[in-house]
């Protein structure tokens, strides 16, 4: 452990380092001896002192622009108080007209799924044949090209002369009606 003192040989060897580095940079118009570096002779306190009042300075400095920032006055305050009312007020209006404009809209179509639906569109009813002859000539246009197959009589002839036709009911499949009846029907 070294007690802190510093050796003569140890200066020399700095000294003459220093005397070969100098002579590698130095120029013509310098001395040919490398120059003493400056010791400070002051005591260790004004040293610190020193460095910490160059802290404070600069510290000072890079928050001065902080310190630099106002408060607002009341006029400013009350100013914009003024105009953050104005805005929730513009919105409350807007609000309370688009609510008027929903409830009519409302309104509106309740009263229209009371009516009818063909008194609101005004649709002619389709015309009905005021005359007999025209819907029996259609009907027997319809008819006309129709084909109707004679059933047997009696349950013991239709077993055994024929399949079971298609409109009859059979365990698995529900009875259908022949498309001739439901065409039939459709008409009346």
């Amino acid at each position: 452990m070294s007690s802190g003192f510093i050796s003569e040989s140890e200066i020399a060897e700095k000294r003459k380092c220093r005397q070969e580095e100098w002579e590698k940079v130095r120029k013509p118009d310098q001395p040919l001896e490398a120059p003493e570096e400056e010791y400070d002779h002051r005591s260790l306190f004004d040293r610190l002192q020193e460095q910490k009042q160059k802290r404070d300075f600069e510290y000072e400095e890079a928050h001065r622009l902080k310190n630099m920032i106002k408060g607002l006055d009341d006029d400013e305050v009350e100013f914009l108080e003024l105009v953050d009312r104005s805005k929730l007020e513009e919105e409350r209006k807007q609000r309370g007209e688009e609510q008027r404009e929903l409830a009519s809209f409302r309104s509106a179509r309740a009263t229209l799924s009371l009516h009818t639906p063909a008194t609101i569109l005004n649709i002619p009813k389709p015309p009905t044949p005021a005359n007999n002859r025209n819907s029996y000539t259609s009907q027997t246009k319809l008819l006309a090209g129709a084909v109707v197959k004679k059933r047997p009589t009696t349950a013991d002839e239709q077993k055994s002369s024929s399949p079971p036709s298609p409109h009859q009911s059979h365990p698995l499949h529900p009875p259908r009606k022949p498309k001739l009846m439901t065409l039939i029907n459709q008409l009346t």
